[in-house]
């Protein structure tokens, strides 16, 4: 199994629930075509929120994420993606297998 641990964007397409069900990579479409997996991922805020140190937002030490297994609608192939959720329809991609 290849995996790739990228930092790239995809616009994501949620349910009203707020689990991921369409997203746009790298000008690809994709459907999510399992259930998707709901996870907290810690954040290194001392590294990455430094500027954040000493506002309310510093003690965000965890970011909701998502696995999904998700299908290309241009060829079929089936990937599984670790979305880090955005404030807005762009989301963070995080881990990319097949």
């Amino acid at each position: 199994m290849d995996t790739m641990h990228r930092e790239e964007v995809a616009t994501v397409w949620t349910t009203s629930s707020g689990a991921p069900e369409r997203f746009i990579w790298h000008r690809r479409r994709f459907i999510v075509c399992a259930r998707p997996i709901p996870w907290m991922s810690r954040v290194r805020w001392w590294k990455d929120n430094t500027d954040l140190v000493g506002t309310k937002n510093a003690l965000m030490v965890e970011r909701p994420m998502w696995q999904v297994q998700a299908k290309a609608l241009d060829d079929g192939e089936m990937l599984i993606f670790d979305l880090a959720v955005g404030a807005g329809p762009q989301w963070s991609i995080r881990v990319v297998s097949d």
